[in-house]
């Protein structure tokens, strides 16, 4: 039988799922103290766990094996012809592309404490304060991303991955769930303004003026939460110890021409030629100003650039890059990039930017008649139009404040009338 000439090897994929799945199953479990600490005051302390089983997994087991691995591991050039996009492939070099089993194989497990202060409405203000401090972990249950997807050993150097599905699922996926902070912190409140008929401000004000200064309350609710920010996978550990500096380093980056302020969130890596460096002729900045003289990079690649580079150099063009050579069998060398799906910072995240927020509303009942009511909404959302910081934060440690981090403060006015 000839092959369809429109049909190339390796194009279609397969994709299926048993169907007898199993259910997603979810234990929760806690533990609760509270005690009234005032009048109308209560305080409580809670720990709560939870364990998630049978989290939807992707089972990839004939990808291409990737060029480095090949190389190294064959010492032979790429297939090539007309199976050189199966001839790689562990599960079937003839027909088949990638191959993809649905299963139900992922799981999560979450550990937290709560503080709670909360005082009950009563005699004109009440309020609500939470703090929880967590750790979330998983693998799978993240759908097409990366940490839901489990691939074949052919992927990785041999022996450098267990060859059990669960053992190799949970060395290489279970991870933090960065979605979920580590701390975070909300509030929110209501209390009368004190004017009005028997309050401090109009204590006597009559009927009418009453209807008018009288009866307004103020609510509001906040949150301040922890980022994280995942290490990169671009560069190579140098031995070196990871320091987070935060907000301790303020710093521009002029590389692009133009001066743009940020900070140096943490150790990454900035091209030694680039650290505090000027224009030759003009004097102007081109480089990372600002970097502090005790600076030493994490991480870099295996070709760092040198802080005076020459373009005589051989070695000049590949300066900042991870390029290997690999000797093959026939005698030849192979150039490339080095990746062997195994970084050591692979699923590996720092604390990042903490983002907080307020919203506010100011808002009356006014009673028009016993079956008439009119009710007065003032809502600011970022009441204090606090622009925050996005998480942004590069491979260079560079966090930049060119973007804010949350949208400007909005004002909505709402007139409501109920019968």
């Amino acid at each position: 039988m000839e092959q369809d000439p429109s049909l190339s090897r390796g194009g279609g994929g397969v994709n299926y799922l048993d169907p007898d799945q199993p259910d997603t199953r979810v234990h929760d479990w806690n533990f609760t103290l509270e005690k009234e600490v005032r009048p109308n005051t209560i305080a409580r302390v809670a720990y709560v766990g939870s364990h998630t089983g049978n989290l939807e997994m992707f089972y990839d087991y004939n990808d291409v094996t990737p060029d480095y691995i090949w190389y190294v591991t064959t010492g032979e050039r790429l297939p090539s012809g007309e199976f050189a996009n199966v001839a790689r492939r562990p599960y079937d070099q003839q027909v088949y592309g990638g191959i993809r089993e649905y299963q139900k194989s992922g799981w999560a497990n979450y550990q937290g404490v709560q503080l709670e202060l909360e005082r009950r409405y009563s005699g004109g203000y009440g309020y609500q304060i939470f703090y929880v401090v967590s750790n979330a972990l998983t693998a799978g249950g993240r759908g097409w991303n990366a940490g839901g997807i489990l691939k074949e050993t052919n992927i990785y150097l041999p022996n450098s991955v267990p060859s059990d599905l669960d053992e190799r699922n949970r060395f290489l996926n279970y991870q933090r769930d960065t979605s979920i902070p580590k701390h975070r912190v909300r509030w929110n409140w209501v209390a009368d303004l004190p004017f009005g008929k028997g309050k401090a401000l109009g204590r006597n004000a009559g009927t009418f003026l009453d209807r008018v200064i009288g009866g307004w309350q103020i609510a509001g609710m906040g949150s301040l939460r922890s980022n994280y920010f995942a290490l990169p996978s671009n560069i190579y550990p140098t031995g070196e110890k990871i320091e987070t500096y935060g907000y301790k380093y303020p710093i521009e980056d002029c590389r692009s021409g133009t001066c743009f302020p940020g900070y140096l969130w943490w150790n990454g890596y900035i091209p030694a030629n680039q650290i505090n460096s000027t224009h030759p002729v003009t004097g102007k900045p081109n480089g990372v100003m600002g970097v502090p003289a005790n600076y030493k990079p994490a991480g870099q690649p295996l070709l760092p650039w040198p802080a005076n580079p020459s373009r005589s150099d051989p070695m000049y063009g590949f300066y900042g890059t991870n390029t290997v050579w690999v000797p093959l069998n026939d005698g030849s060398v192979q150039r490339l990039a080095y990746n062997d799906n195994l970084h050591p910072w692979r699923n590996q995240y720092l604390p990042g930017v903490r983002r907080w927020g307020l919203d506010a509303s100011l808002f009356k009942m006014i009673p028009i008649n016993e079956r008439f009511k009119v009710r007065f909404n003032a809502d600011f959302f970022n009441v204090l139009n606090n622009p925050g910081n996005a998480n942004s934060i590069d491979s260079t440690g560079f966090l930049s404040t060119r973007v804010s981090g949350q949208s400007a403060r909005e004002l909505q006015l709402t007139l409501r009338l109920t019968w």
